[in-house]
């Protein structure tokens, strides 16, 4: 019978290493110290988990304590219909050995010999729902009656062994599946990329060949429009998620490209951003960012004749999930009425009306010096 101490100690083991478990992550680390703990807790030299493969035919030692270099981690061996493991599996308890040079019902493998293994219990652990995983297997290197204390303590442990292996398990197969999800996403939206940057090449080419100028402004637009769809897959790549995009990188981008592009129409201009920093999904972020290329557009064809100026790009966090966004130059301001001399003139005002209400926001006009547009609309 277990001494007074003794109880207290495995009592203590028990408790540390559900402390352990809860703490850590890594199922190898976990029954790696519960083979040291429990070795500790009953004196035994040798300690190893067992796990069963998925062919049922093999067990794999997947944790260990006391054992020679190179076991832990790689050996298997099979599950024979006259293994102890086999057999404690069957019967579903554990099967003691007291001295495996005199047990006739089973047949054990070398490395128990080689590594002076005399005496052995088996501990079924089973995980929740009653699926076998393996077994807690302690060796002692002289012949042992491991008595019922020994054999309660030990059931115990591997009832706690069970609902840890089982959630450990669950959290990896989970962590799988979102990593190949993620993976499957960011693949997918590298291909939508690519695929809108295969569409705005055909409208560049589409550009050259014709001979319009009105049909070369028309496909000039709709080519910068479906590079904001681009930028936007493009952020939204870089940042490996498809719900989110962050605001002030997009925003950047977008009107550096358009300043580039319009540099002969506009000369020099100043660009100032205070956009805080924000994220946004996709569904705010398309409509927000076509806006902003038509209000930049019509700026950099209209408004400085030339000579150059500035363009102001601010967008602030309200309360109440609340967002204001206000676009400026210092440009000339906008004409009373569209010029019939441009055609197509209005487009871009109809289409920033237009995308405005997609995100329930109404457009703010107002022209005192240059031109301003501000929206608020609510955060997604």
């Amino acid at each position: 019978m277990a001494s007074y101490d003794q109880m207290m100690k495995r009592q203590k083991v028990l408790a540390d290493f559900g402390d352990f478990a809860l703490r850590c992550a890594e199922l190898d680390d976990i029954l790696n110290e519960a083979c040291r703990l429990v070795g500790d807790a009953l004196g035994t030299d040798l300690a190893k988990v067992l796990e069963i493969e998925q062919d049922g035919r093999c067990v794999f030692m997947r944790a260990g304590a006391g054992w020679k270099p190179g076991l832990v981690g790689t050996l298997r061996f099979p599950m024979s219909e006259r293994s102890s493991e086999t057999y404690s599996i069957k019967v579903a308890k554990p099967v003691i050995t007291r001295d495996i040079s005199k047990e006739e019902r089973f047949e054990f493998p070398d490395f128990l010999k080689e590594n002076g293994a005399v005496a052995i219990v088996n501990v079924p652990i089973f995980l929740p729902g009653g699926e076998p995983y393996g077994l807690l297997q302690v060796d002692s290197r002289e012949p042992r009656d491991f008595g019922d204390e020994d054999i309660e303590f030990l059931r115990t442990y591997a009832t706690i062994l069970g609902p840890v292996i089982d959630r450990l398990h669950k959290a990896h197969s989970l962590k799988e599946a979102l990593d190949a999800n993620q993976r499957l996403l960011q693949e997918l939206q590298h291909r939508i990329k690519n695929h809108i940057g295969i569409i705005t090449s055909l409208v560049r080419l589409r550009i050259r060949e014709v001979r319009s100028d009105e049909a070369q402004r028309e496909l000039n637009a709709l080519g910068e429009r479906i590079e904001t769809l681009r930028l936007v897959h493009e952020q939204l790549y870089a940042a490996g998620t498809a719900d989110r995009l962050r605001l002030r990188p997009f925003i950047m981008q977008l009107v550096e490209n358009l300043c580039h592009l319009h540099a002969d129409q506009s000369g020099k201009v100043r660009l100032d951003f205070a956009v805080e920093d924000i994220d946004l999904s996709p569904e705010l972020a398309v409509p927000l960012g076509l806006i902003l290329n038509e209000f930049s557009t019509n700026s950099l064809k209209y408004a400085f004749d030339g000579h150059g100026g500035r363009i102001a790009i601010a967008v602030e966090a309200l309360k109440g999930n609340r967002i204001r966004m206000q676009m400026s130059d210092n440009g000339k301001g906008m004409p009373a009425e569209p010029r019939p001399s441009q055609p197509g003139s209005g487009t871009g005002m109809r289409l920033i009306e237009g995308l405005a209400g997609q995100i329930d926001a109404k457009p703010d006009w107002s022209s005192s010096q240059g031109t301003a547009l501000t929206l608020e609309f609510d955060r997604r």
